[in-house]
């Protein structure tokens, strides 16, 4: 794992947001504004767990026997995360599946558009309300910065 410190963190949830926001008004690649909606929210997330630890930076985090903490730290699993923050449940992830019959979850959603994998019809309406949760992340996130 590299490590990009609470700056870094704050710093790139608003550029990927930014972003993300004017991919969307321009009605741009779907899959690569939601990458970067994806992106931005797990940024967010990570900067609000460094600053609810008290730590700058996750290099004492990831050098520590603290293993709850560290595998929090290293997971791409929003629910988790959120857990850990104390919003377990506040904020609603579908469940998605792939044309190769996987399962999407919170934890895989940045593979399913960095691989640009297709999902069945009767999942988009699903994958709408993923983009509007995750865009509530990501302003819940902008008012605890």
């Amino acid at each position: 794992m590299l490590i990009a410190d609470k700056k870094d963190y704050r710093k790139d949830y608003k550029k990927h947001y930014e972003l993300y926001k004017r991919l969307k008004s321009e009605n741009s690649n779907v899959n690569s504004r939601r990458l970067l909606l994806i992106y931005c929210v797990e940024c967010g997330l990570k900067y609000m767990l460094l600053d609810k630890w008290c730590e700058n930076s996750p290099k004492k985090i990831l050098d520590s026997n603290d293993k709850i903490k560290k595998d929090i730290l290293k997971s791409h699993n929003l629910e988790k995360i959120l857990k850990e923050l104390g919003q377990q449940g506040n904020f609603k992830f579908p469940q998605l599946g792939t044309i190769h019959r996987d399962s999407v979850t919170s934890e895989t959603y940045h593979q399913l558009y960095r691989y640009c994998i297709n999902i069945p019809e009767k999942d988009q309406l699903k994958e709408e309300k993923l983009e509007d949760t995750l865009k509530k992340v990501a302003c819940w996130i902008e008012e605890g910065m």
